[in-house]
């Protein structure tokens, strides 16, 4: 007769707990704010896209450098939409071998929650009921006002463009393509999108490494 030895069975009782504190969050923020945006920011390189130093690339694998970044950006963000709600969470790279810094630390990256945006989406620039920082944003950039206003692009989504143009300020997000990707989402696809999330959290000690609680309106 097989016999269940106590570390298997806590190593069981803790898995139930939290795929059941997963289920309870992801019901939590769909019942509160539904999002309308899945957000994922990587800080691999600089603002204008360059590689970065030892030292820098320090910074991104620091769990309290990543806070301070998020603090950042939703103040960045509460300025554009004063009425949004977010959820930030973190996921850490694997650890890697450079072939002239040797081997390194993960650096962490950010998926982002954000909802409140039912009220621009679909809608056209001049239809928005844009405040100053949202024109300061159009005003500083020549590109953003020609992509928005341009007749001759069709798929051009003017609520994603403003909001990343909003997230772009942070020091550590800048102009480089593939430190920034928005993807919008629908209620089918948000439980998904959460859980992948949430995926690093295989212990109890993980919901305060992966999710920053202070930042993010769950409390």
């Amino acid at each position: 007769m097989l016999i269940d030895t106590p570390a298997y069975t806590e190593a069981v009782k803790q898995s139930r707990y939290l795929s059941e504190f997963k289920k309870f969050l992801a019901n939590r923020v769909k019942q509160c704010f539904e999002p309308d945006y899945f957000v994922t920011i990587y800080y691999g390189r600089s603002f204008r896209g360059d590689y970065l130093s030892p030292s820098e690339y320090r910074k991104r694998w620091d769990k309290t450098e990543v806070i301070k970044t998020h603090k950042f950006i939703r103040s960045l963000l509460r300025k554009c939409y004063p009425d949004i709600h977010m959820v930030f969470c973190m996921e850490r790279h694997k650890e890697t071998v450079h072939p002239i810094w040797g081997e390194m630390k993960g650096a962490f990256h950010t998926h982002l929650y954000l909802s409140g945006f039912e009220n621009m989406v679909h809608k056209t620039l001049k239809q928005m009921d844009l405040n100053d920082e949202l024109r300061k944003l159009i005003a500083a950039d020549p590109y953003l006002t020609y992509a928005i206003n341009s007749n001759r692009k069709t798929d051009i989504n003017p609520t994603e463009l403003l909001l990343d143009a909003c997230i772009r300020q942070a020091k550590w997000v800048g102009s480089f393509p593939d430190s920034l990707d928005i993807q919008s989402i629908n209620s089918s696809e948000f439980n998904r999108t959460f859980h992948y999330g949430l995926k690093q959290i295989e212990k109890e000690d993980d919901l305060n490494e992966r999710i920053d609680w202070h930042h993010s309106d769950l409390i």
